[in-house]
């Protein structure tokens, strides 16, 4: 049998708990938005991966408040996608690392703005936020 190795794609859903809104961005050359997300690396920790994504690409640091949902999409594209809820504890907002722009938006506009059907039970758990 042949080794198979996949990837794990680390994604970071920043809420605002007092605006009750979610901050998705648009990488450079991008005609979309999408939440914040990066590779994990075989040796890296998931939580300090998740906090040094955010923190280049939004100019926040991070409170991880847990793994809301996981993607299986080992079949068609070899990777796992781990979506994390944080929360911004310091910083300030600035696009950083391959990022072009950065917006707040409420959790029921989220599939329109990132123009695709999220998975059922990730939508209704955004949702659920607002």
């Amino acid at each position: 049998m042949e080794d198979q190795k996949f990837h794990v794609k680390v994604v970071g859903i920043l809420f605002d708990p007092k605006k009750r809104m979610l901050l998705v961005g648009k990488n450079f050359g991008d005609e979309k938005y999408s939440f914040l997300e990066g590779d994990l690396e075989y040796d890296e920790e998931l939580d300090k991966t998740l906090k040094k994504i955010t923190k280049e690409k939004t100019g926040y640091k991070v409170h991880n408040l847990g793994a809301v949902y996981a993607e299986n999409m080992l079949r068609n594209k070899e990777k796992l996608k781990i979506h994390f809820l944080c929360e911004a504890t310091e910083g300030k907002e600035k696009p950083g690392k391959n990022v072009q722009e950065l917006v707040w938006i409420k959790p029921s506009k989220v599939e329109e703005k990132l123009g695709i059907s999220l998975p059922t039970r990730l939508k209704e758990y955004l949702i659920g936020l607002e």
